[in-house]
């Protein structure tokens, strides 16, 4: 007898609240079903919300919490089996659950503030398997709002740049400023950005080689030789901070005047307007020793020395409000989940949960303190998923 004789429709089932994840089609044939498609997706990021970071935690919780769960979804069956979720995950569209996370901050919010979106990768250390290598993300952050807007996955044998015009295609980048590491530092993708009528800001590397050796020379040059408080052209900042045991100076250099630039270069950038350059020089408090570091920028903003220092350390936060936080707090990178498209649609459920936890700023505490409350405080959990 098959298991379905009603032929009960299981493809639907999740709360009116999560209206956004509609957007998900159930990717199951047949009618061998035994849980709602919707019902499913509710109790991964119930789970994920609540502290559990693998699909057999995520069981464990949904057991002990059936009396909750039920009171927002159909569980005819019983729980799903950790590696019924598994299952079901490894075949969900990955394209589907991208565009999911895109329209769920969309409904959170509607209209982000002029801001720096930065654009980098991570790789799910965890997620290789025998034959497979390790899914790598590319992530578009948000900085001062702290939440990911969106995700795209490298392919198999290619890299970041490929997936970077893909994942800017997604988004709504008019007036934002979009940050990206020298990966992306390649003349289409700035007039990708620059189409989407936003402002880029790239770091500059020796994958540039003219454009960068004659930004190394014209800084070198105009350190020793120009007062750059009064020369026409050229902004400079420098900020000194003692922490840690060791005393950091930050000197921004921008030149927005580019005469000098070869034409032949000037000219395949799209609306250049300046060079920026960084140099952090740390003195160790215990020695006399002194390390220094020089790092190259090209934008196509007019911003002082000061303002183009502060983005370039508001890049950063994608690695250490974001990155780090789905390392530490969510394990992701001890997550052995491989099977077919699990890993990455579990990656996008993290990245849901974050941005649900950084969208509540009525319990001012860390993601993990948050977390717990979410799984001891009903109440609690209700307002982040919007059910209350």
């Amino acid at each position: 007898m098959p298991r379905n004789p009603n032929k009960i429709n299981y493809n639907k089932g999740l709360p009116k609240a999560l209206i956004s994840f509609q957007v998900i089609e159930d990717p199951r044939s047949g009618g061998n079903k035994r849980h709602h498609f919707g019902a499913v997706l509710f109790m991964v990021v119930s789970g994920v919300l609540c502290g559990m970071n693998t699909f057999s935690d995520i069981e464990e919780f949904c057991k002990l919490q059936l009396p909750w769960l039920k009171k927002w979804v159909k569980i005819p069956h019983g729980i799903p089996r950790a590696q019924t979720f598994s299952n079901i995950f490894a075949i969900i569209d990955i394209a589907l659950f991208n565009k999911c996370l895109i329209d769920h901050i969309g409904a959170l919010h509607p209209q982000l503030q002029q801001q720096l979106i930065a654009i980098d990768g991570k790789k799910l250390r965890g997620s290789h398997g025998l034959t497979c290598e390790a899914s790598h993300a590319v992530s578009a952050w948000a900085a001062d709002s702290g939440i990911t807007l969106a995700q795209e996955f490298v392919k198999d044998k290619s890299n970041e740049l490929t997936a970077i015009p893909r994942l800017l295609e997604m988004l709504n980048l008019e007036g934002q400023i979009v940050s990206i590491d020298a990966v992306g530092t390649h003349t289409h993708i700035a007039q990708a950005i620059i189409d989407k009528k936003a402002d880029y800001l790239l770091a500059l590397k020796g994958n540039q080689g003219n454009l960068h050796k004659e930004a190394q020379d014209q800084f070198h040059y105009a350190k020793r030789n120009l007062d750059l408080t009064q020369a026409e052209g050229w902004s400079s900042y420098e900020n000194v901070e003692k922490n840690h045991g060791r005393i950091v100076t930050r000197t921004v250099i921008v030149n927005h005047q580019l005469d000098w630039l070869n034409t032949e270069i000037k000219e395949k950038w799209p609306q250049l307007k300046s060079l920026i350059m960084i140099e952090n020089s740390t003195t160790h408090l215990d020695s006399t020793k002194e390390t220094r570091e020089i790092r190259y920028y090209i934008s196509s903003l007019t911003s002082n020395a000061q303002q183009q220092g502060a983005h370039i350390r508001q890049h950063w936060s994608i690695e250490n409000s974001c990155h780090w936080v789905l390392d530490t707090a969510f394990r992701e990178d001890h997550n052995q989940t491989s099977q077919g498209h699990a890993a990455k649609n579990l990656g996008t459920v993290r990245r849901i949960v974050m941005n649900l936890l950084k969208n509540d700023q009525t319990y001012q505490k860390s993601t993990p303190k948050k977390r717990l409350k979410a799984l001891l405080d009903k109440n609690y959990r209700d307002k982040l998923l919007s059910l209350a």
